[in-house]
């Protein structure tokens, strides 16, 4: 932060009593920013302890410091989304907007990344945030996330927030990142030396610090009030009420009336309120302000010096008559805003329980109308009115039910999804005592939409049930919406399966009578579940071509990923490897402009199996490790964590390279997983055991599933997980189970079964041809073999064609000389030259004979007049010079050294221009989803007016911007910088990389796939082969 580090005392905006510890906090956490480590200090305490005294101090330090400082603070009587940031937003001049028609559970991240550039741009920056007792669930949330969003920006943000407040949003997750600073009251010494400054004596003189520090707590404000009116009683709610003593009845209920009236209310509606003229009412308030109670009184409202004064003006009165006055003058006033004002003072007024009922009810239909205003977070200050109401005086369990349903859903749309989650529940527990089926019916949905997918819960499946079988049958949209919950909480109980399916097709049908395009590819998302056979997944093509089609209508690029990968994963289960190339390219580049990253963690996972399916395993553990770390903060941990076991368990079981990480989290995931009854847990465990020598796992899988596998079709991803099981009994060589797996799996012959289109094995004709073999017929056991190696060859594969030529090499010995046409040493042979140069380790085959360093493993690389020859084992090829060859035999030249691609280029000796930041910015990222949307709306309007020229022309400009968008993301959807040398350097010279390489592949496929594996681009390029892989290059650049 500048100079932050240095600064002392002196830099102070004065003196500051009692809060030394504090103070030194303060510094180190400024010193902790400038040294590239965000932080935030959060000052707790109650009202008049000192936090905006202590938030002042920093201020003036990073001010000092040379840094730049920000504020702002949240609003008890407007409570707007974001309305914390509003200040901080302002002085950087970032578009506050997020779109509208994202989720809010994305449209938060919309709001982290604006201000996390502008901040980075900005630093040395301290954000002050003073009230975060009454911020909204969302702005909290983007200040938790900031420290780790910023990276190494100089950026420190000091907040304050009382210990508690009705109604407060929960800190669990923002103090988990933050020093938190609990400030309580001075100790004697400390408020001896508080009263000698405000009275202008020595400390002990004339100043009875015991006697004020018992009296007061320590709390700094009621110190200054004691010094200031020693005739305070003592008792420190008396403190500073007897601040009012001063005035005469007429100002003290003024003040009653305002502090009760809350200080956005306008002087006129005080006054009206009053019975009274403006004037006169505001010439009642003028010896608070003169005394320092007040600190405005203005046309706009009246403004307490402290809440504290507020609070005690409130018992100078009773509030009851104040608050029906309130209200009555608030409904003269007409319209929304004043209508949820004077609900808010009805709420407050107690009476008859019918009375109270209308009260609710009233506030309830107000709420409404500010959600369609677009206030939804006034709203919410309005329903938990509303429920604190309903719960405190109204015995009507309908009534309670619609109010905590209303909450739910509004506080779910501000992104405050934990304690929305908690008040469905609660909805769905009152709704079920309630008459009004409707009701029952959203509540329900809501209780249940943050349910584990693999955990059966036959509960909540009956209470489902019940709901859709009491909905009206002209409820259609919030009956898609049954069925789908339905679909997903009963896809875990294997015994539901049927019924599932039912659910699940009736789901799409309903949401298709709708109209509703969202609604319809959210039903198709569900729709997508275990597939039968070919057929089906077939169909799930075109299901999620489907899916991208009505999210592109609808301007959802979230659904738009969704649909883009399960079609990946379907593409990657027909083996066409192409195909889900293409399809997740294309979610890759549309993650990249969603705000959440949650989307580019779930677009590198699919990333990291199509990368170790490609022979690139280096490229996927790299691929695998960034999908962790970008999941973390946006993905549950133990979903990160489960992830990368199972991909790191794939990894090893392709490449049987010795992994210590992958062992660890098997252990770690078949500990935390022990007790959950769900057959996917089962069988990863069991394979993982196989993999891992826990022979208790594979014992117990085998026993559990082995006399009927068919039933894990039934599950989730049901036919992934039977090709698993059928690995593991062929692996384990239980003979007892292996008819029955191999009738079970034999539907799924010609596919891959990968499981939701990320972890991927062996082909399910490899795992049949052992199982067939484990039972005796070899016949099917080679002709399954040798449709795995074709469809390996097809892809193309080079670690799986390595295992399944070695098994299609086992079965044609196992049946005999004359069996086959295969020469098993062939295949061996052809798996043995293949396997080193991708990294694999044939487990369990007798490797090679060591050769002399060097011999046999040389290759070359040398100029002939105007081409380059290439020699190798694994191919040879010749081709005419080119700037990615010259650079592509710099790195051969000096293996595992990195050269910068700048110096690749030729651009060491030219002045080097400086990054200028990611190439898209969050505005430019949902402009880039607008314009998608719109193109897409014009590709279906001309569609539907029968118009190709205007629909090939908007398709033409859409397929410009992805292709814009493309250059400006890496992998998995990461921002690129623009602007720099380095930054262009580092796109020419990959570009010119990868056409040699391919050029050489065109010639020599198995060495372009190693040199795609070796050589490794980007600011610095390298040619970085596996251990084992490596091939002794001679380089000769002479002409």
């Amino acid at each position: 932060m500048g100079r932050a580090e240095q600064a002392g005392p002196a830099a102070t905006v004065g003196a500051i009593v009692g809060r030394e510890r504090e103070l030194q906090g303060v510094r180190e956490a400024l010193a902790a920013a400038h040294a590239g480590r965000p932080t935030i200090t959060l000052l707790v305490g109650e009202a008049g302890i000192g936090k905006s005294r202590l938030a002042d101090e920093a201020a003036a330090l990073a001010r000092a410091g040379g840094a730049r400082v920000l504020r702002g603070e949240a609003d008890p009587s407007w409570r707007r989304p974001m309305e914390l940031w509003r200040g901080v937003v302002r002085a950087l001049g970032v578009e506050p907007a997020a779109d509208e028609s994202l989720p809010a559970q994305v449209r938060r991240w919309d709001h982290l990344e604006s201000l996390a550039d502008a901040l980075s741009t900005d630093a040395p920056v301290l954000v002050v945030l003073e009230d975060l007792h009454w911020a909204d669930a969302s702005a909290i949330w983007v200040l938790a996330q900031l420290p780790r969003t910023l990276g190494d920006a100089a950026v420190a943000f000091v907040a304050t927030s009382r210990d508690r407040e009705p109604d407060m949003p929960r800190l669990d997750g923002l103090r988990r990142v933050s020093r938190v600073m609990q400030l309580d009251g001075l100790d004697v010494e400390g408020v001896g030396r508080l009263a000698a400054m405000e009275s202008g004596r020595e400390v002990g003189r004339e100043v009875d610090a015991a006697d004020l520090h018992a009296r007061t707590g320590g709390n700094p404000l009621f110190v200054q009030e004691l010094v200031r009116s020693p005739d305070g009683s003592g008792v420190i709610g008396e403190v500073v009420a007897s601040s009012f003593e001063r005035f005469d009845d007429e100002t003290r209920r003024a003040l009653a009336l305002a502090a009760v009236a809350g200080s956005g209310t306008p002087l006129a509606l005080l006054a009206a309120a009053a019975s009274t003229a403006a004037e006169a009412f505001s010439r009642r308030l003028l010896p608070a302000l003169d005394a320092g109670v007040l600190d405005e009184v203005a046309p706009s409202g009246v403004r307490f010096h402290h809440a504290l004064y507020a609070d005690a003006a409130e018992g100078l009165a009773d509030p009851v008559p104040l608050h029906e006055r309130l209200a009555a003058a608030w409904e003269t006033v007409g319209g929304v805003d004043a209508g949820a004002a004077s609900a808010v003072h009805r709420l407050r007024v107690p009476g008859r329980a019918e009375d109270r009922a209308a009260s609710v009810e009233r506030a309830v239909s107000v709420a409404a109308e500010l959600v369609a205003r677009g206030a939804p977070a006034r709203a919410a200050g309005l329903l938990w009115d509303a429920r604190e109401a309903v719960t405190a005086g109204v015995d009507r369990s309908d009534l309670r039910a619609r109010v905590a349903l209303d909450l739910a859903e509004v506080l779910g749309s501000l992104g405050d999804l934990d304690q929305a989650l908690g008040l469905y529940e609660e909805a769905a527990e009152l709704a079920r005592e309630s008459a009004d089926p409707v009701v029952r019916a959203r509540a329900e949905i809501g209780a249940d939409l943050w349910v584990a997918a693999f955990v059966p819960d036959l509960a909540r499946v009956r209470r489902l049930e019940d709901a859709l079988a009491a909905l009206p049958a002209d409820e259609r949209h919030l009956r898609a919406l049954l069925l789908g919950r339905l679909t997903t909480v009963g896809g875990a109980d294997p015994d539901a399966f049927d019924r599932v399916r039912v659910w699940a097709d009736e789901a799409v049908a309903v949401a298709r009578s709708t109209g509703d395009p969202v609604l319809t590819a959210q039903m198709l998302v569900n729709r997508m579940i275990a597939a039968t056979g070919r057929p089906e997944v077939d169909a799930g093509v075109e299901l999620g071509e489907e899916v991208v089609r009505l999210a592109e209508r609808a301007g959802r690029s979230d659904l738009a990923v969704a649909g883009h990968q399960r079609g990946a994963g379907f593409h990657l289960n027909r083996g066409d490897l192409a195909a889900a190339n293409r399809s997740l390219g294309r979610a890759e580049v549309l993650a990249a402009v969603l705000p959440s990253p949650a989307w580019r963690q779930t677009t590198l996972v699919s990333r990291t199996t199509l990368l170790a399916l490609s022979g690139s395993r280096a490229a996927a553990v790299s691929a695998m490790e960034q999908a962790a770390r970008v999941g973390e903060g946006s993905t549950e941990p133990v979903v990160v964590l489960g992830v990368e076991s199972m991909h790191r368990v794939m990894l090893f079981d392709l490449y049987r390279r010795p992994d210590a990480r992958a062992e660890e989290l098997y252990e770690i995931t078949s500990t935390m997983l022990a007790d959950v009854p769900s057959p996917v847990f089962q069988v990863q465990k069991g394979f993982g055991g196989l993999l891992f020598g826990d022979e208790a796992a594979v014992d117990e899988v085998l026993h559990r599933h082995g006399p009927a596998p068919e039933l894990l079709l039934r599950s989730t991803t049901g036919d992934h997980l039977l090709r698993v099981f059928g690995d593991t009994v062929a692996r384990a060589g239980a003979v007892a189970y292996a008819a029955a797996a191999y009738r079970a799996l034999l539907p799924y012959a010609g596919l891959l079964n990968v499981g939701g289109g990320h972890s991927a094995g062996l082909p399910v004709d490899d795992v049949l041809g052992r199982l067939a073999a484990l039972d005796g017929d070899d016949a099917a056991a080679v002709r399954h073999a040798r449709d795995a190696v074709a469809l390996a060859r097809a892809m193309p594969s080079p670690p799986l064609l390595v295992a399944c030529l070695d098994n299609l090499a086992d079965a044609v010995e196992r049946a005999g000389p004359g069996s086959a046409d295969e020469d098993p040493a062939a295949l061996r042979a052809e798996a043995g030259a293949i396997a080193p140069a991708i990294g694999v380790v044939r487990a369990g085959r007798v490797p090679d004979p060591p050769r002399p360093s060097g011999a046999g493993r040389s290759a070359s690389m040398r100029r002939d007049g105007p081409l380059w020859v290439v020699s190798s084992p694994l191919g040879e090829a010749r081709l005419t010079d080119s700037n990615g060859l010259g650079q592509l035999a710099r790195l051969l030249a000096e293996p595992n050294v990195e050269v910068s691609a700048l110096e690749l280029a030729g651009r060491l000796s030219t002045p080097v221009t400086a990054d200028l930041g990611p190439g898209l910015d969050a505005r430019a990222k949902r402009e880039f989803r607008r314009r998608l949307h719109q193109l897409q709306t014009e590709i279906d309007a001309a569609e539907d007016d029968g118009d190709p020229v205007r629909g090939e022309r908007a398709r033409v400009e859409r397929d410009a911007v992805l292709l814009e968008l493309r250059r400006a993301v890496g992998l998995g959807g990461r921002d690129r910088p623009s602007g720099s040398d380095a930054e262009k350097a580092r796109i020419n010279v990959a570009r010119s990389l990868r056409r040699a390489i391919a050029a050489i592949g065109d010639q020599a496929p198995m060495l372009g796939t190693h040199l795609s594996d070796a050589v490794r681009t980007g600011g610095h390029c390298i040619y970085l082969p596996e251990p084992g892989a490596a091939l002794a290059w001679s380089v000769d650049r002479s002409a």
